[in-house]
């Protein structure tokens, strides 16, 4: 068995499943919904395989997508046949300094990946030094009060994907420890045809809303609103996520 930290990140076989496990699009539609129909100057801050950004700027909007993983740029840039977003390797912090953004925006809970508090106020304060006076930040936390991780074990996460070539893969995941506001855990994939076993060790922050919002705050941001899902409904301790829409 091969494994590493974060390999779905890095390793190109991982890589090619990471859109088929988050085939998701309630989250983007909710914040195409906040961010409207206007032309904005927009970052996408772990972007990803990519996704999300080119939503958005086949939407009209300019889009920079940044991500700290070389790998699932490369696999976005690919995907760029027409080169619709300005790609760059890095963290919120490396955005160049003459990029002024209406909108940054975090989705796939990128936000749980800063894992200490310097972490998250040095994302923060990059951000907000970005954003154009009244603009925004968009991003989501799962809810630690509903401890989400309960379910993060074999016997619940277990399920088979399909590739384009018809090869299956079967994948799981397997909770280790919760150790303050940091989970470990692991995610297993078995290539059916292939016979590659891999494996993927992950760490993600599980903050309160009072934290992240106490974060916010330190590091300028003015008016907060909160949503507890992507319908749109108020937060509450029983949300299962932790949206927030913070204003520069």
């Amino acid at each position: 068995m091969s494994n590493a930290e974060n390999a779905q990140y890095t390793d190109p076989r991982l890589i090619e499943l990471y859109d088929l496990q988050n085939t998701g699009v309630d989250d983007y539609r909710f914040y195409e919904q906040l961010i409207g129909r206007k032309a904005l100057c927009i970052a996408d801050v772990g972007c990803g395989t990519g996704v999300f950004a080119m939503r958005l700027a086949q939407q009209g909007h300019a889009v920079v997508g940044i991500d700290p993983a070389e790998a699932m740029l490369d696999h976005a840039g690919r995907r760029d046949r027409q080169h619709q977003v300005r790609w760059l390797h890095g963290d919120a912090s490396r955005l160049p300094a003459e990029l002024l953004f209406d909108v940054i925006v975090m989705t796939g809970h990128a936000f749980q990946c800063l894992l200490t508090d310097a972490a998250v106020q040095e994302t923060l304060r990059a951000a907000h030094a970005h954003l154009r006076p009244g603009g925004r930040m968009m991003f989501e936390s799962r809810n630690p009060a509903t401890q989400p991780w309960q379910r993060w074990v074999p016997a619940h996460s277990h399920r088979v994907l399909s590739k384009p070539d018809g090869e299956s893969v079967a994948i799981y995941h397997d909770t280790q420890s919760m150790q303050g506001e940091l989970l470990r855990f692991d995610t297993h994939f078995h290539f059916q045809r292939s016979g590659w076993r891999l494996m993927s060790h992950s760490v993600l922050r599980f903050m309160p809303q009072a934290a992240i919002a106490e974060h916010l705050q330190r590091a300028g941001f003015g008016p907060l609103q909160w949503f507890g899902d992507w319908q749109g409904g108020a937060w509450s301790m029983a949300s299962p996520e932790i949206i927030a829409l913070a204003y520069a």
